[in-house]
């Protein structure tokens, strides 16, 4: 019998892998400004500390273009976010590629928030999806980044919350690669 894919935490290092994920994401996206601190001990869907500019919704007087374009950014964060956090799972933690039954599920998850947030169709979508997914691949696949990844997951282990600075501090060696 196959095993139904999943993208829920196995263990503690599992869910550590999956936070560094998110928090390099954040650096080399330079949305820094979103963050406040990651926690290892909270649940999962409030391990990433946000500051309230990550949940402004918006001005009255802003056009609805521009509002729309804000929301698209949004929904392309929270896709990098996720996307970042299965990889690094996989090729870090794991030293494995994603399997074809996880990424049918990531890309199931993220293409619901998709229609639902941005009233984005399927084709632009599976753009968006294609072009992180490409990016991201790189990115994890890079033995420097795993590197680098693994150094920061081991010292988030160690210290299980960590504030915006140190988390950019960790991923500075990632400006030498």
């Amino acid at each position: 019998m196959a095993t139904k894919a999943t993208i829920k935490y196995t263990d503690d290092s599992d869910r550590c892998y999956g936070l560094t994920g998110m928090a390099m994401g954040i650096v080399i996206w330079d949305r820094e400004d979103l963050l406040s601190a990651i926690d290892l001990d909270a649940e999962p869907d409030s391990m990433m500390e946000f500051t309230p500019y990550y949940y402004f919704a918006g001005n009255p007087r802003m056009s609805a273009r521009f509002a729309w374009n804000q929301i698209v950014e949004h929904y392309r964060l929270s896709m990098g976010l996720l996307m970042a956090n299965v990889l690094c799972r996989c090729y870090v933690h794991d030293h494995k590629q994603i399997s074809p039954s996880t990424l049918d599920l990531m890309k199931e998850y993220i293409a619901e928030e998709g229609k639902a947030t941005c009233s984005l169709d399927d084709d632009e979508i599976n753009v968006l999806f294609e072009k992180q997914l490409s990016y991201l691949h790189r990115l994890f696949s890079h033995p420097g980044v795993q590197r680098v990844a693994a150094e920061f997951a081991e010292d988030l282990r160690q210290r299980r919350r960590m504030t915006v600075g140190e988390v950019i501090e960790g991923f500075r060696p990632l400006a030498m690669l």
